[in-house]
């Protein structure tokens, strides 16, 4: 996952803050600070003055909650594939963008004269392609067996077209629509 501005910002500037703790802590090691900076900070945060209190307390929970955001910085979703794979060679590979399949589905969907409306979202995986269909069918239509056939269709299609298998087509018949060419 590409880092945003803004997390790159917070994480350099909690970068900083670490590096300068710990070439504090690395200086009054080797002798170059003297031990009472350690001292005088752990009496202040204790003993201190209210505000001092509050102040270390606010930079220390701060300091929490970026440490957990940045630890599951990028654990989310992968964006998915924009491309699927067609075929590789030695000269180099082929591919097909997921709207070009998209443009195939929506294609050989509106050649059923049962189905009228339709959304479409094709899935690509390493080797494989899922495609959701959600459409809208005329209400004379054999639901079963119209989305039956659009599933086998649909498969073989997409397969001969662009050489990709098909693991899964997914229908939701959302809606019933009438025909919207009316006799005279």
């Amino acid at each position: 996952m590409k880092m945003k501005v803004g997390t790159r910002v917070v994480l350099t500037i909690y970068l900083i803050a670490v590096i300068v703790l710990c070439g504090f802590v690395l200086a009054i090691i080797a002798g170059l600070l003297p031990a009472s900076n350690l001292t005088d900070f752990a009496y202040t945060a204790a003993n201190g003055d209210i505000w001092f209190k509050i102040l270390y307390a606010v930079i220390g929970i701060v300091v929490i909650i970026v440490s957990f955001m940045l630890m599951f910085f990028g654990l989310g979703k992968a964006p998915a594939p924009k491309t699927a794979q067609v075929a590789t060679f030695e000269s180099g590979s082929i591919v097909i963008t997921v709207k070009a399949v998209e443009e195939l589905v929506e294609r050989f969907v509106h050649q059923d004269k049962n189905i009228k409306g339709l959304k479409t979202n094709v899935i690509s995986n390493q080797d494989s392609l899922d495609i959701n269909l959600d459409v809208s069918v005329l209400p004379e239509a054999d639901i079963p067996q119209v989305t039956k056939d659009l599933q086998q269709g649909l498969s073989a299609h997409i397969q001969q077209h662009t050489g990709i298998v098909v693991s899964q087509v997914k229908i939701v018949v959302s809606g019933i629509r009438e025909s919207t060419v009316r006799p005279a």
